[in-house]
């Protein structure tokens, strides 16, 4: 038989099911309706979540169908491995102080009436409800393969089935898995722990075949294998041997493979039955509109049992989404659910995978090309799919830090353009700057809210405008309101909102700067000095400037010291930690440029020159004006709103390298001249 559970495991003690109370207005509006909450995984779980959040006194009563508290499906092969223990994968249910009108039953629903408003448990008790929502989720697929039903055939999809392998597992000497998406490697780690031999068995050509392209499945085959397991793709186990207890499998291939415990991994079927009973339309999942209302308009079905558009997800986040959409609604906002990007970030047998959007099985279309880097010494593989230079899809394996800009470059759209997908090519990186994965980086015009599409230039007008927290910024934009998937990057854009700490050695730095200023106002606004009639009138400051030795001292000793300055430069690129802190080394660099500035008034006395030379003196001056200009609003950024100081500073700061580029070849021109000619 397929087992689903083999050990007497503890069940939460339950009181007997109260009859439900008449109907009171236990507070004002929609909190006063009843809400009956089939199914307590993770998806029904966040749906009472963000209603007890928008409504703390909602009545509201949660059916489980399993005897335990709910807990996290997700952590199930953590569970498995070892990882994590039993009480680490529960979700806590609300606190009966805070939420006093909120019920968690254990008991499985038989039926929904429709027509008068209730649904009937196991123990043929009736509940009446004024909105019901349909959390079922979905069941693990158990494919039609003669002898799947002998002792030693396992599924892989609740608390059960988890107790019965850890069970097994101690005594089982070889097991094939039977099916190699997530669920499947993360089961067949799990089984290694006592040292039982594992194979596992995909019928599609590559491991994740749905997620990942041809190179990243490879890798990941080479990975898995190094842990020992033994992997068949395009294969499949075509018949179960034994005779009522489990001996081995044979593969549509025609090899035979001693085993004593089968697990199936092929998939899921949503758990559509209570609705066909209540005669609502459903498909391969329960058919939903945007406001994820079935065809009756006071149920509701979210997370794996529904289908919205035709599609059905059988991830997780789609189904938090969804749940956050559902509760908005029925607690009286306004949301739309539009769908769900395919967008998986995983962690697969330790290592880090990440696929979204098409990246397999891709359609002949013009306009679309792929871009991949590989980095076997740091095992990272990523490639891009683009169609008109626009992110179709992406998959990584391994680190990628830039994978929260690229997700959102997918979601929105985003162009990508030339020196983009060279540098890709070369490095591996969209973006120079090796913070991109901050939202600091981020375009103004980036979607941060996919829900609600919130921009970052909304978010940081409303921060600009007071919204100084992430429960302000929420209440001023909505963003952050319905799945909360974005709430992390909000935290990320308050941070980088708040004033920054002074700069160590402000006051000398802004000091150092206004007078690099104003000795350059010196060399534009001062008439030039003349050369005296008479040698009896010779001045103290025209034996400098006009003097051939002093000029060749001040001369190398202005050259000299520009090139120790863009040397320095290079310190913010150099992370030793012997060398101190960066801040001392900036305070060196616009001291340099104050010594620099006045060496020139010395060396030039105030003659702007012709030619080439006039040239270079107005370079000179560019990179004197901003690296004092960015020197200064590095000095102040404690005193100047922080997007504004940022923004300016960044800008000043790339102006001066800018500028600084053509200084050499300036430099070596104007010697040359002089001493050539």
């Amino acid at each position: 038989m397929l087992k689903t559970a083999e050990v007497t495991t503890s069940i939460q003690t339950v009181t007997a099911l109260p009859d439900r109370e008449p109907l009171t207005a236990v507070c004002s509006g929609s909190a006063a309706q009843r809400i009956v909450v089939i199914g307590s995984g993770p998806v029904g779980m966040r749906f009472v979540q963000e209603v007890c959040k928008r409504l703390p006194r909602a009545r509201i009563q949660l059916f489980g169908n399993e005897p335990f508290q709910p807990y996290n499906r997700v952590q199930l092969s953590a569970l498995l491995a070892g990882e994590v223990g039993r009480e680490d994968i529960d979700i806590p249910l609300p606190s009966s102080d805070l939420f006093p009108h909120f019920e968690f039953s254990i008991a499985a629903i038989r039926s929904i009436d429709v027509a008068a408003k209730t649904v009937t448990d196991a123990y043929g008790r009736v509940h009446g409800y004024d909105k019901l929502v349909i959390a079922t989720g979905a069941r693990a697929h158990v494919p039609n393969i003669p002898g799947v039903d002998q002792t030693g055939v396992y599924t892989f999809r609740n608390l059960k089935d988890t107790e019965s392998l850890y069970t097994r597992v101690a005594r089982s000497r070889h097991a094939v898995v039977v099916g190699g998406g997530l669920l499947g490697l993360e089961a067949a780690r799990g089984l290694q722990q006592f040292g039982t031999g594992v194979t596992l068995v995909q019928q599609g050509p590559r491991l994740m075949n749905r997620q990942l392209d041809t190179r990243a499945g490879a890798l990941l085959l080479e990975k898995v294998e190094a842990l020992g397991i033994r992997v068949i793709t395009d294969s499949g186990v075509r018949e179960i041997f034994g005779q009522g207890r489990v001996t081995g499998v044979k593969t549509r291939a025609g090899e035979s493979i001693d085993c004593d415990t089968v697990l199936l991994c092929a998939g899921i079927r949503p758990n559509v039955e209570l609705a066909l009973a209540a005669r609502l339309v459903v498909a391969t999942g329960i058919v939903v509109n945007n406001q994820l209302q079935t065809s009756h308009p006071d149920i509701y079905a979210i997370g794996e049992c529904c289908e919205h558009q035709g599609k059905t997800y059988g991830l997780v986040n789609p189904g938090f989404e969804q749940a956050a959409v559902a509760a908005t609604v029925l607690t009286g906002g306004e949301a739309n659910y539009l769908g769900s990007q395919a967008v998986s970030r995983l962690k697969v047998v330790g290592q880090q995978v990440c696929s979204m959007g098409e990246v397999a099985e891709l359609p002949v279309r013009r306009f679309q090309r792929e871009l991949a880097h590989e980095d076997r010494g740091q095992d990272a593989y990523r490639k891009l799919v683009l169609l008109r230079n626009r992110v179709v899809g992406a998959v990584a394996f391994g680190e990628w830090p830039e994978m929260n800009r690229v997700q959102e470059a997918f979601q929105s759209g985003r162009r990508l353009y030339f020196w983009q997908r060279l540098l890709f090519r070369l490095t591996g990186r969209l973006w120079s700057n090796k913070d991109a994965s901050s939202i600091a980086q981020w375009p103004g015009n980036a979607i941060v809210c996919q829900c609600n599409g919130i921009s970052k230039g909304a978010l940081i007008a409303a921060a600009d405008a007071g919204a100084t927290r992430v429960s302000e910024l929420q209440s001023c934009t909505g963003a952050g309101t319905v799945c909360g998937s974005c709430r992390p990057l909000l935290s990320q854009l308050v941070s980088y909102q708040e004033p920054a700490q002074k700069e160590i050695g402000w006051t000398f730095a802004l000091s150092a700067c206004l007078a690099a200023l104003s000795l350059v106002l010196l060399l534009v606004l001062m008439p030039e000095a003349q050369v005296a009639s008479s040698v009896q009138a010779d001045t103290w400051f025209e034996s400098f400037w006009n003097d051939k030795y002093r000029k060749q001292v001040t001369g190398f000793s202005l050259l000299g010291l520009s090139v120790i300055g863009m040397l320095m430069s290079l310190r913010k690129r150099v992370r030793w930690a012997w060398l101190g802190q960066f801040a001392y080394w900036r305070l060196l660099h616009i001291g340099l440029g104050v010594v620099c500035a006045l060496l020139l008034v010395f060396h030039t006395g105030f003659h702007l020159g012709s030619n080439l030379n006039h040239l270079l003196m107005l370079n000179f001056l560019a990179v004197l004006v901003l690296g004092a200009s960015a020197g200064g609003i590095v000095a102040l950024s404690h005193k100047l709103k922080p997007s504004n100081s940022r923004m300016v500073r960044k800008l000043t700061t790339w102006l001066h390298i800018l500028v600084t580029w053509p200084l050499p070849a300036l430099l070596a021109i104007h010697i040359l001249s002089v001493y050539y000619f």
